[in-house]
């Protein structure tokens, strides 16, 4: 049986033809440019904040290119082939698009009007030849590496729009903000290592869970491992990290 957060990333896979460019980080800075706050912008924009009290949770729930692995996944159960030098890739793309975004975010602040809709008149992202070859283009790309490489690895080795969720959380383990978090009671684990084959990121979730340590960077708290778990070891709460067990809030989602 399909879960809710399953259908609900399928979804916006299917609508991505409709909402490409509010991810489009191209169309923030040429709205920018003409001194314009784009729909992407806020996109964007939510994705930081949003970071900040659900950590990666986006990846999971919202973002269609993730959906667009996950139907990969689904059909060819291949694992992540580990290259952790290619992480740097996504870095640099990361990079180079929020550098001129920042720049110019700066430079246009109190002179930008919004226009949720720009470059998107229609409201639909692929209206016409050109925007759908495009559109084909970038599936194409990014179905590259998971066909080749396996489980999400353009999340891992390719997405620039990690660095927003990245840097979020990173923030929000720093000032320990109270969030949407994976949390383990060691003790009970058995080591069947179900969550590790549950887990679309490819993370050793059992070593987590000994080390005692949950707060993985590349965790998009989808809830997988948590429902593999058969021992109640794993759980999502919603909380500040270390709170304790009698103010934990479980969360299901």
């Amino acid at each position: 049986m399909i879960s809710k957060r399953r259908l609900l990333l399928f979804m916006m896979l299917l609508l991505l033809p409709v909402s490409l460019n509010y991810f489009s980080p191209y169309i923030i800075i040429d709205g920018l440019a003409n001194k314009v706050l784009a729909g992407a912008f806020f996109v964007w924009f939510s994705m930081f904040i949003s970071s900040l009290f659900v950590g990666r949770a986006f990846c999971s729930y919202i973002c269609p290119y993730g959906g667009l692995q996950m139907t990969v996944d689904r059909v060819l159960c291949k694992p992540l082939k580990q290259m952790p030098w290619m992480r740097v890739m996504r870095i640099v793309l990361g990079v180079l698009w929020i550098t001129p975004i920042i720049i110019l975010t700066v430079l246009n602040a109190g002179k930008a009007q919004i226009n949720f809709l720009y470059l998107t008149e229609t409201f639909v992202s692929v209206d016409n030849v050109m925007k759908l070859i495009g559109y084909y283009v970038i599936v194409f790309a990014l179905l590259i590496l998971p066909l080749l490489m396996g489980k999400r690895a353009s999340c891992h080795y390719l997405c620039p729009m990690s660095i927003l969720n990245v840097t979020g959380t990173k923030l929000r383990n720093m000032l320990n903000i109270p969030s949407l978090r994976l949390t383990a009671e060691s003790e009970k684990c058995i080591g069947c290592k179900q969550c590790n084959k549950a887990c679309p990121m490819s993370l050793n979730v059992a070593d987590m869970v000994k080390m005692k340590n949950m707060d993985s960077l590349d965790c998009i708290l989808c809830g997988e491992c948590c429902n593999a778990c058969k021992s109640g070891v794993l759980k999502r709460i919603v909380g500040s990290k270390d709170i304790s067990t009698e103010k934990q809030i479980s969360v299901q989602l």
